[in-house]
């Protein structure tokens, strides 16, 4: 049960990350907030580094790291603008295409094996979440770009699956800072703003510190169980965006937003049970 808690708190820790981001908007460019991310990070989790032993346990995680580090720093520039473009509830929402593709990719380069029950939650959470973007979707800037970074966090998501079965968390955690924050600067240079408020670094800092958990509790889930049990769970984070974006941003919700959320919720409760009793089901089995 301890990975499926794990990731429903990353996907808290998302969604108020995403608020942070909108909200520091209006003082400092997304793709600069990115590059503070990245740094303050950093910092976060060198203590951490310092008790790890062995830095890379195998040479040919290297490149993989790198991939890891390009991929997840294109991914993070392009959320952090989608935040700020179009509503929350809408840029997580289209961010759902992620779970499917992280699905698919468990299964092909995985070889992972999955349950019609499963299949079925994963599927009809999609449909339920595509039936949510409908009545505001257009072909936006803001919509464009979350589906982009739909997929290229995906592909992170499974090369981190990949990775972190010879490599630490907090080796995969610390590669990827160091690797993005060449990423995010390099952009930041044509948006640069220097924080002139003490409030603003202290708002940085904050989404460095919930980004860093968000993460940990993402990637330690993601090495502790198979992507196809994972990702129906991922889709609670539209239920958190929906109800910040209404309390913090004044984002409407409609009558068709609250009857698929509802079913997203009973669809993970169906899905936790169904895991529930499976393990039940795997204790009483002979041992051979």
């Amino acid at each position: 049960m301890f990975p499926f808690i794990l990731l429903i708190s990353s996907c808290f820790l998302f969604s108020v990350l995403a608020s942070l981001i909108k909200f520091n908007a209006q003082f400092i460019h997304p793709i600069e907030q990115a590059f503070f991310r990245n740094l303050f990070s950093i910092f976060f989790l060198l203590p951490f580094l310092v008790k790890t032993e062995k830095i890379i346990n195998e040479k040919k995680n290297i490149k993989l790291l790198f991939l890891r580090g390009f991929f997840g720093g294109i991914t993070m520039i392009l959320l952090f603008c989608s935040y700020t473009m179009i509503p929350l509830s809408q840029a997580m929402a289209v961010s759902f295409s992620t779970p499917l593709f992280m699905y698919l990719g468990g299964i092909i380069f995985f070889k992972e094996k999955t349950s019609k029950f499963n299949n079925f939650i994963l599927i009809f959470g999609f449909i339920l979440t595509i039936i949510i973007i409908r009545p505001d979707l257009e072909i936006k800037l803001g919509v464009i770009l979350a589906l982009i970074a739909a997929l290229t966090h995906a592909i992170a998501g499974l090369l981190v699956k990949k990775i972190s079965a010879t490599e630490s968390i907090s080796i995969l955690m610390f590669s990827m800072v160091i690797l993005m924050l060449p990423i995010t600067l390099i952009p930041s240079f044509y948006v640069w703003t220097t924080p002139q408020n003490i409030n603003v670094y202290l708002l940085l800092i904050t989404i460095a510190l919930v980004a860093t958990l968000g993460n940990y509790c993402w990637t330690k889930a993601l090495s502790m169980t198979k992507l196809t049990n994972l990702m129906s769970f991922d889709f609670s984070k539209l239920i958190f965006t929906t109800i910040l974006g209404l309390i913090f941003f004044n984002e409407k919700i409609d009558i068709i937003t609250l009857i698929c959320g509802t079913g997203l919720i009973i669809c993970n409760n169906l899905s936790m049970l169904n895991l529930k009793k499976n393990e039940q089901n795997n204790s009483v089995l002979p041992n051979n």
